[in-house]
């Protein structure tokens, strides 16, 4: 079946707290297990809706969506904590869905602020490529620097990942499932089903800021309206040199984006069709069955593949160690245990379809 794609947009305020490592499940509590200092730390806070919604299989939802969770803590070592709300309706008229609180930069100084920190960030030898001279994130805004032109976004969680503001406890972000969809929460895949991880780590993903808004989208700031763009965007290729922003139209760009982090020479994985689907331009196209793709398939495993990690490591987040040859995607499998401060709130949705 399809979900509508709903997108709306509010302004937040932020305040930097500490929060103990305690969430609460209902009437029960989950205390999150020690990590190292410099480490990741995704806290979930499961609604009572998720609860009420799975009823009996709250706990082995709550199981599969913390080992998703696990495997961004697993590969990726920012010392910051990312709050995630985990939410979900009793029938199937979601399948997975997340919202995201979004800083917004400006173009221009904007935008060099974003990429200097960025840049000051970099631990790997992807990052490097990505912030050097023949890489996709240009030194200078590539869309110019007129601030009336557009404007970049940016998750809160990435914005703390790499010290653009300091971590903190507020709400990062939601992630909603369809309680009525079949699901299947850990081991094989049963016919008929849905990788009930595999959703949950595409959609912690988009809260951590894996998400594309390629100028489809304005915002109206102090009388100015915008375009918008995310840090993503700036991975988007139709081939060397040649960005996929701005975006000039579906006839210009029909299946052919593609990510890359080194301006356009090495296309590393296709892009959702979004002039076909008008759905994200961020998720994979399909071919190969991955957490991120835009649809995901019934019995078989999604698991977070080696070129999701690299995508997550460019666009924000220290990956802990960088395979030397790329595994099969079943070797990265979900694991089965386990500024210009003015914000927003995108809302996007994930698809399914029955293999």
């Amino acid at each position: 079946m399809r979900n509508d794609l709903a997108r709306r947009f509010r302004i937040l305020g932020s305040k930097a707290v500490e929060r103990p490592l305690l969430t609460l499940l209902g009437a029960a509590a989950l205390v999150v297990a020690p990590r190292p200092s410099a480490a990741l730390i995704i806290t979930p806070t499961f609604t009572a809706a998720f609860n009420s919604s799975f009823g009996a299989n709250a706990a082995a939802a709550q199981n599969a969506w913390i080992a998703a969770a696990n495997v961004f803590q697993t590969n990726f070592s920012d010392p910051v904590h990312i709050n995630i709300t985990v939410d979900a309706v009793a029938d199937a008229s979601v399948f997975g869905q997340s919202s995201t609180n979004l800083l917004t930069f400006t173009a221009g100084t904007g935008y060099t602020g974003m990429r200097n920190a960025l840049a000051a960030d970099a631990k790997t030898a992807d990052d490097a490529t990505a912030v050097g001279v023949r890489g996709s994130v240009a030194l200078v805004d590539p869309l110019g620097t007129n601030a009336a032109d557009h404007r970049w976004w940016f998750s809160t969680a990435q914005a703390k990942a790499i010290g653009a503001i300091v971590d903190n406890a507020t709400n990062d972000g939601t992630t909603k499932f369809g309680a009525g969809n079949p699901f299947t929460f850990s081991g094989p895949i049963a016919p008929g089903t849905y990788d009930f991880q595999g959703v949950a780590a595409h959609e912690i993903a988009e809260v951590m800021g894996r998400a594309g808004y390629t100028g489809r989208f304005t915002i109206n700031l102090n009388g100015v309206t915008a375009p918008v763009y995310s840090l993503a965007d700036l991975f988007l290729y139709h081939s060397a040199g040649a960005r996929g922003i701005p975006n000039v139209g579906c006839p210009d760009n029909t299946n052919n984006d593609w990510f890359s982090i080194d301006n356009g020479t090495t296309l590393l994985k296709k892009y959702n069709d979004w002039c076909a689907n008008n759905l994200d331009t961020i998720d994979w196209a399909g071919g190969t069955n991955d957490s991120f793709n835009q649809f995901s398939s019934s019995g078989v495993v999604n698991g977070v593949s080696d070129v999701d990690l690299r995508q997550m490591d460019v666009i924000g987040y220290d990956r802990v160690t960088v395979a030397t040859t790329t595994p099969e995607p079943s070797t990265l499998a979900l694991l089965a245990t386990g500024l210009a401060g003015v914000g927003g709130l995108g809302f996007r949705g994930r698809r399914k379809h029955r293999s």
